[in-house]
This record gives C-alpha cells, sequence and structure tokens, in this order.
C-alpha cells in the first residue's frame, strides 16, 4: 500500500516547501494541498516512514496521514477518530487547527485553540469508551511515542494521522512550541526568542552576555533577561521604556556596523533580527563574529525572506556560516515567524547538548488567561 506523509508549514510557504522536499523526494507525488497543510504519496514503507526524519526549513512537523473525516457532527467524527486510534495504540494526541493566517497578521498567533483543544477532548473521551485508556491531549509527547494526530483543516474537515517522534519538534502538537499567552510582552520578537531558544537548543546560562542586534522594541531582549542573561541590546531606536530598567540590559542607540568591538568581549551569544535582506544581516553578523575580541559559542539570526525567492539561497546560507567555524548549523521556519526564517549556529555538538540542562526552566512559564496582542 502507498504511503502518505502529512507536512505541517506556515500559510503562504506552500510552494517554497512543496519545492524543498521535491528536491529532496523526487519520487514523492503531491497529494493533497491546502494553506498551511500538504500532503504527499511517497514510496515508504511503513517501516522505513516510521523513523523518517525529513529534512527541511519549512516543514513544521510531519506523520503519516491516515484518513480524512468531513462531517458537522463532532461526536460522531470523535468517534471514528477514535476508533482509527485504536489500530495505532497511541500513547498521546495532538490536535491542531492550521494556521488561518501569517503569524502576527490581524493578532493571530499559532497557539493551541480552544476548538483544537475541545476536539482532542472529545476524542480522549471516545477513545477511553473504547479502549479503557485515557490519553494526554496536546501535550509534549516523549520521543519514540506513538502519536495520534488530528490536524483540522477546516472546523468540518479532519485529517487523521500518526507519527512516532524523532526530533524535538514533533513532541510539539502541530509542531509549535509549548508557550503560553503572554499578557506582558514588549512584543512578538518575545515568542520567536523563546522559540530559537527551545528548537536551536541554545544554552544560554545565568550571566551570560548576549549582543543582540536590531532589538527595538525589546521583545527578545525580554526573553534572555528572564534566562538571567545580560542583554547588549543595539538598536537606533527606541526601547521599551521599562526595559530598559532592567539593571541586566544595556542599550546601544546605533546601527550594528557601529558597535566598537571592544564592546564584544565576554559576549558568549550574537542575535539578530534586522529588517534587511539576508545578504545584509549575514555581512553585519559576520563583521562581528570575526572580531578579534569576540567568543562567540552560537548566533541565532532572523533572515528575512523579502523576496520568496531567497529561500532557494538558505544551503548557501548555511555554508557561509560554517566557513565561519560553526560545526552545527540548522535552519528552520520557526512556528511564531512571519515571512522569515530563523539560522541557529553552535561551534560545536557539546553546546548544544548543554541546552537539555535548561529545557526545563524554559517549559515553565506564568500562566495568563488573556489573550495577548503585542507589538509586530
Amino acid at each position: 500500500m502507498a504511503t502518505f506523509i502529512f507536512i505541517v508549514c506556515q500559510t503562504g510557504a506552500e510552494s517554497v516547501c512543496k519545492q524543498e522536499i521535491l528536491r529532496q523526494q523526487p519520487d514523492w507525488k503531491l497529494a493533497f494541498s491546502r494553506p498551511g497543510f500538504l500532503t504527499f504519496k511517497t514510496g515508504l514503507s511503513a517501516k522505513e516512514g516510521d523513523s523518517f526524519v525529513l529534512e527541511s526549513t519549512f516543514a513544521r512537523t510531519w506523520g503519516h496521514s491516515m484518513e480524512r473525516l468531513v462531517g458537522t457532527d463532532g461526536i460522531e467524527m470523535a468517534r471514528r477518530a477514535a476508533q482509527i486510534a485504536t489500530q495505532l495504540s497511541p500513547q498521546a494526541i495532538h490536535v491542531w487547527q492550521r494556521d488561518t493566517a501569517v503569524p502576527g497578521d490581524r493578532g493571530y498567533e499559532p497557539f493551541t485553540t480552544p476548538l483544537a483543544q475541545q476536539i482532542g477532548m472529545l476524542i480522549r473521551d471516545q477513545f477511553a469508551v473504547q479502549s479503557g485508556r485515557k490519553l494526554p491531549v496536546n501535550r509534549i509527547a516523549k520521543s519514540g511515542a506513538i502519536v495520534l494526530d488530528v490536524a483540522l483543516v477546516t472546523p468540518q474537515e479532519w485529517w487523521i494521522g500518526w507519527h512516532r517522534p524523532v526530533v524535538a519538534v514533533q513532541q510539539w502538537p502541530g509542531g509549535v512550541p509549548p508557550q503560553v499567552v503572554r499578557c506582558d510582552v514588549v512584543s512578538r520578537a518575545y515568542y520567536k526568542m523563546a522559540e530559537t531558544l527551545l528548537w536551536g537548543k541554545i544554552p544560554v546560562r545565568n550571566g551570560d552576555l548576549c549582543i543582540e542586534l536590531g532589538s527595538a522594541p525589546g521583545g527578545a531582549a525580554q526573553r534572555l533577561l528572564e534566562e538571567g542573561a545580560r542583554v547588549l541590546a543595539i538598536d537606533p531606536a527606541e526601547l521599551e521604556p521599562e526595559l530598559v530598567k532592567s539593571p541586566g540590559l544595556t542599550h546601544l542607540r546605533m546601527r550594528s556596523r557601529e558597535v566598537p568591538h571592544s564592546q564584544l568581549r565576554g559576549a558568549r551569544w550574537l542575535f539578530a533580527d534586522l529588517n534587511v535582506a539576508p545578504s545584509y544581516t549575514l555581512a553585519a553578523v559576520e563583521d562581528l563574529v570575526g572580531s578579534r575580541q569576540a567568543k562567540f559559542v552560537g548566533i541565532g539570526l532572523t533572515l528575512k525572506l523579502t523576496d520568496w525567492k531567497f529561500a532557494a539561497q538558505i544551503d548557501a546560507y548555511r555554508e557561509r556560516v560554517k566557513s565561519w567555524g560553526f560545526g552545527v548549523v540548522k535552519t528552520r521556519q520557526l512556528a511564531f515567524n512571519r515571512r522569515e526564517f530563523c539560522l541557529v549556529a553552535l561551534r560545536d555538538r557539546f553546546q548544544s547538548r548543554l541546552a537539555a540542562l535548561s529545557s526545563n526552566s524554559r517549559r515553565r512559564r506564568p500562566k495568563s488567561t488573556k489573550r495577548a496582542k503585542p507589538k509586530s
């Protein structure tokens, strides 16, 4: 039997995601496409697909596609989804709605929705009736556990599938990291930085000095300060006044190319989010990384896709960063990215392993019941 794979991506990124996948898997055939959701017919056997890792910048998460359910009776659809689940003996249920907009547009963010959580509970209850087991819904899945996937393409159209997490992003429902809505974030760059640290496995420790280019109004700096880092924020624009009062933050009101290299002494991490084409960001970062004063162990860059044609240059961007002496370089369009992607580079894999020591603390966030409306 043919194996079908589902892929979740950002709304608007379907074309570049499809091109990227087919470059790697030319024998795959596109089977279904909606904004933010694709399926492919593959030549993989069930055994091969069980531990398949998709090397992709634009695929948020992926898994096996099994069946499409269409209807208006949510309880009946949940019952059918539970019947499918009994064939799998899953250890968890992930339910999510595909993106309805680009993150940040008109206040949209890809958090787990109340509807997705409600449907997940319906499926959980139906599965408990049929199997006698009650499964966790939309929790971080254990590595290697079988997860039942329910992608809500629309409220009346559910795609049922499954996956076994092989990499960290597959442990998150729909590939979205476990963040809690905050009312007090300075800007939505807070969520991007939080996801960068989680996905990139960047082990920022208490007291580490971080250089941040393009920091205004300060959302990313806010997240770094919560890690206990010291932040040198570089941006000619103003930062949030309350943030500037933080004893751990220093604001240099200048452009990245104007930074005195003497300011780089002792810095361990470099972050950049500049509203320019990727080549300009890379040039600005290369100048600082190449300084005799700098000893960065890792960098995290947001590279803007001001034109989708830049997506074809991602391999070249990675190779350029590797040439700076970084052994681990990876890219991903984060769930909270807009039309951009994240590049993380670490000097060696030891730095990546250190991130596990602080991962538990990153999962603990103050709870809030209000939806944040941060600045874009």
